[in-house]
């Protein structure tokens, strides 16, 4: 007997085999082991957190291809007005040294020279008028 049990006592000494809990059938559904229930429960919980942050991270996707297909959008826009704009200070540059021209001409004793202007200013008219045509067809 072991020194720490007085002799005299009701304890019995179980032997190895004996100290063994009984097996207990899974059917029985009496003992449940709670590490593993806590262990699958957050495989359970991990996997549901995946599929989330899966489906956050395809629907920021979508958002950053929308966001740069309207981008691409814009920038197509703004470089479309910046041409626009081009050609618009390309001819008002025209129209103003036509008229500096006209009144250049105008201010002439000379009357030959007077009418050679006159009919290259309205050559270059012409050309104006042409141009606006040709960009308000495209």
């Amino acid at each position: 007997m072991p020194e720490s049990v007085p002799p005299d006592s009701s304890v019995h000494i179980l032997s190895p085999a004996a100290r063994r809990p009984p097996a207990i059938s899974p059917a029985s559904g009496d003992v449940v082991d709670l590490r593993r229930y806590r262990l699958a429960r957050l495989i359970r919980d991990a996997g549901r957190q995946q599929g989330e942050l899966a489906r956050l991270m395809r629907e920021s996707a979508q958002e950053r291809t929308q966001l740069a297909e309207a981008l691409q959008g814009a920038q197509r826009h703004l470089a479309s007005i910046a041409d626009n704009y081009k050609v618009l200070l390309v001819r008002l540059k025209r129209e103003k040294d036509f008229r500096d021209a006209c009144q250049e001409a105008a201010e002439l004793e000379d009357l030959d020279e007077m009418i050679r202007r006159r009919d290259a200013l309205a050559l270059e008219l012409e050309a104006i008028r042409r141009t606006q045509r040709g960009a308000a067809g495209a």
